[in-house]
């Protein structure tokens, strides 16, 4: 009687642990259903690598501004959707529009969206060095542009490739900077209207060019806007970020962006994303093996670290068990045997 209330007593004590485990092995299971954004692309702020922006995204979201540009969206798969730049319903006087080495070729519609915001007292900055800003600039009837040319010089860290850059003017995105560090930049070559806020040194040269000063980093008005353009976008870069003053630099950047601002918006539609990212969009849900194998593991693995007692005893019961099949086994075959003795010759060859 003593033994069927122990049993049953651990029985219910482990159909507990069972099923505590079971929910929090089922919530794991259904936590990776969430898709995780992520990608190596250059200068994407969902690259968390040292080559992508998602610090600069965190520190525009701890100002309060940051607005994301991708949606979940419903069918018979959960999609991520990147949101094209013309369906932002923006009020150009409240918002910031960034673009960090685009890559793809611009439409005129996404033009036209951009022509208008500044148009309207919106603020766009482009920090670009050898990708497609040019094409925007084109469209967007400014003769301001990238040169497209590797930026050398004799002011550097590791390499020429490498500028250190101390010609900063007097300005809010210049304050408390001393040295800027770039990492394979190029250059400016400015409209009449604009103003050069930071500048290459006089030792410094672009291919089969003079020894000369550079503008690196200019603001122009553009309507009742402002147009900033950067010919570095590596400044922006996570590994970057700790060298020289860069991490002054770009929190004067998104101070500046969102000064009297409410929203700044990174423009991802410009850039071509690879696999990593493309297979977040339809990702697939575990099957019912997996979770049911992870249930499985959970609670196997959960219940031994966590209820070693209670699961000692279950054994010991299940021990028991086994013994009383085998004496009734070995009865059966030999119904003339001393059954106490069988159990007493059990118990000392498996405990051997």
């Amino acid at each position: 009687m003593g033994d069927v209330f122990l049993m049953n007593k651990t029985v219910r004590r482990f159909v507990v642990y069972i099923s505590i485990i079971s929910v929090v092995a089922l919530l794991f299971a259904l936590s990776m259903l969430a898709p995780l954004v992520t990608t190596d692309a250059d200068f994407s702020i969902y690259n968390t690598g040292w080559n992508g922006c998602s610090s600069l995204a965190v520190k525009t979201y701890r100002t309060g501004s940051f607005v994301p540009n991708l949606e979940l969206a419903g069918g018979e798969e959960i999609e991520v959707v990147q949101r094209g730049l013309t369906s932002y319903d923006v009020d150009p006087s409240t918002t910031s529009l960034v673009f960090i080495g685009p890559d793809k070729t611009m439409g005129e519609d996404d033009a036209d969206f951009v022509h208008s915001f500044l148009e309207n007292g919106g603020k766009v900055l482009i920090a670009d060095d050898f990708g497609t800003g040019n094409t925007l600039l084109q469209l967007l009837n400014t003769s301001s542009s990238f040169r497209n040319t590797p930026l050398m010089d004799l002011s550097f860290e590791k390499s020429p490739n490498f500028p250190v850059i101390y010609d900063l003017a007097p300005d809010p995105l210049t304050d408390g900077v001393d040295m800027l560090m770039l990492n394979h930049p190029t250059t400016l070559s400015l409209d009449p209207e604009a103003t050069a806020l930071v500048n290459s040194s006089a030792a410094s040269w672009i291919e089969g060019g003079t020894p000369r000063k550079h503008p690196i980093l200019s603001i122009e008005r553009y309507g009742d806007g402002e147009l900033i353009l950067l010919s570095d976008p590596s400044v922006l870069i996570n590994s970057m970020l700790d060298k020289r003053d860069n991490s002054i630099f770009v929190d004067n950047l998104l101070g500046y962006l969102s000064h009297e601002r409410e929203r700044i918006i990174f423009d991802e539609s410009q850039r071509e994303m690879n696999l990593v990212y493309s297979m977040v969009y339809n990702y697939s849900p575990p099957s019912r093996n997996t979770i049911f194998l992870l249930l499985l593991v959970g609670i196997t693995g959960t219940t031994i670290v966590f209820a070693p007692v209670d699961f000692k005893k279950l054994l010991l019961l299940l021990k028991d068990k086994e013994k009383e099949d085998l004496v009734e086994k070995v009865l059966k075959d030999n119904p003339d045997w001393d059954e106490r003795k069988l159990k007493m010759i059990y118990e000392r060859f498996s405990n051997d």
